[in-house]
């Protein structure tokens, strides 16, 4: 259980009630597409219509960042000194309740989408209390939180990953969506380990590129959306699991080395065949 002592109940359940808001008006605002950016990059036509979808997308995504810094600021640790990298608590809940709003737009069936908006209104709250949890420095290694705060990453990864694979973007655009989200994802998993801001771009780059990367071959395997986002994730798993071992020092003799490869190794070879053998 986190100890949610220092939460602001009331400021949290009036941002929860206005993100929510947002994410059902998205359904039933409507707006006539308007074509903002059409571009070729490398013989690949990309482009952008703005629609109420999309509008709304952007407008949720700023919101919770500004809901995110209201509950920052809320703390009563905040008020004692000026919260360093105030930035980083933004990453996870911004990514988080912009692919729940690109999620929901995608969903036509009203059971499904009220579905979504009843675990959107368990997630979101969740994800804004963690991230105001972590503002106290000596409660950030704690196991419950770190615990709490992995799985909003790796379930924003997973629902970013699937909707990007399922979308059947170009390749220039998929890779760079999925290295963009690979890349901010990690930075916050790297945050607490990392020595050094330098280190921690450096580290959160290559996990973006070499997920990027993976997506190229992904796009010429016909895999639903779903199985897609899942191996995109694995990947993730992997390379931001062992990139994290590596920077908790974990990786300081033969005999830890081979425990934690054996371990990521087995764990890789499981999830690859139940995503691609038993889901097809």
């Amino acid at each position: 259980m986190l100890d949610t002592n220092k939460l602001d109940y009331d400021r949290l359940s009036v941002l929860t009630g206005v993100l929510l808001l947002a994410l059902v008006m998205m359904r039933f605002l409507e707006l006539p597409e308007l074509p903002l950016l059409q571009a070729t990059v490398l013989g690949s036509p990309i482009g952008f219509d703005l629609s109420a979808g999309s509008l709304m997308i952007l407008i949720t995504l700023a919101m919770s960042i500004t809901a995110v810094a209201s509950m920052v600021g809320s703390h009563p640790l905040s008020e004692e000194r000026m919260v360093q990298h105030g930035y980083m608590f933004w990453i996870v809940p911004g990514l988080l309740i912009m692919a729940l709003a690109v999620w929901l737009n995608e969903i036509d069936e009203l059971r499904a989408w009220i579905a979504g908006i009843v675990a959107s209104a368990v997630i979101i709250p969740v994800a804004l209390s963690v991230e105001c949890r972590a503002v106290d420095e000596t409660q950030r290694s704690q196991r419950s939180l770190s615990w709490f705060q992995q799985s909003l990453i790796y379930l924003s990864a997973v629902i970013f990953f699937a909707l990007i694979y399922d979308a059947r973007l170009r390749s220039m655009l998929s890779v760079s969506l999925v290295a963009l989200i690979s890349a901010l994802l990690s930075i916050r998993l790297f945050w607490i380990t990392a020595a050094s801001p330098g280190e921690l771009v450096q580290y959160g780059v290559v996990t973006g590129l070499i997920v990027g990367q993976m997506t190229w071959g992904l796009n010429y395997w016909g895999l639903s959306g779903m199985q897609g986002g899942l191996l995109l994730l694995l990947a993730f798993y992997l390379v931001a699991g062992l990139i994290q071992q590596f920077l908790q020092g974990q990786f300081n003799g033969n005999q830890t080395s081979r425990r934690i490869l054996l371990e990521y190794g087995g764990l890789a070879f499981v999830a690859l065949f139940l995503i691609v053998f038993a889901a097809s």
